[in-house]
């Protein structure tokens, strides 16, 4: 049986101005930080923007062309980076520790989407939160309660003509 949050996780880029609790902030990081990581070098740190000065100034940095409002909408914005020095596959490492956000996130009954991160715009986040550049960024993740509810995924999204066995 599939775990019910997988099946509620979906992208959510409309939210409402309903607080997320600083309980809920760590609940999520907790779920980040114990995921798999490469060799258990649990490099991974967590930069938690909820200051509208801030949401303003990433939005700016990333959204110019864009206008992804969800950006400064969002109650919470989460940036995942980790240290490159201590992970030898930062973005695995990144990756797996994102998918347990985005399940724990669901299981609060929050929704999240990956805003992805260009290499150019990880450099101006980097520079303007004060982010070493040994770190890796990949995403920011705006969370929040979401503005209108979404249908869980259902079994008719599963796809068997993508399983390739030799032998069953």
């Amino acid at each position: 049986m599939i775990n019910s949050a997988i099946l509620k996780r979906r992208s959510v880029r409309a939210f409402t101005d309903q607080a997320v609790s600083k309980g809920q902030i760590l609940e999520i990081i907790k779920a980040a930080q114990f995921s798999p990581s490469a060799f258990n070098n649990r490099s991974w740190e967590f930069i938690v923007l909820e200051d509208q000065v801030d949401k303003d100034k990433l939005f700016d940095l990333i959204s110019p062309k864009t206008k992804q409002d969800f950006i400064k909408t969002a109650p919470v914005i989460l940036i995942p980076v980790i240290d490159n020095q201590k992970s030898p596959l930062p973005n695995q490492d990144l990756s797996i520790a994102i998918s347990n956000i985005f399940i724990q996130a669901a299981e609060l009954g929050l929704g999240s989407v990956w805003k992805n991160i260009l290499p150019e715009e990880a450099v101006l986040i980097k520079t303007a939160f004060g982010i070493p550049d040994n770190f890796t960024l990949l995403t920011v993740l705006p969370i929040g309660y979401p503005a209108q509810e979404l249908a869980p995924h259902n079994d008719t999204e599963f796809d068997t003509t993508k399983i390739h066995l030799k032998q069953w």
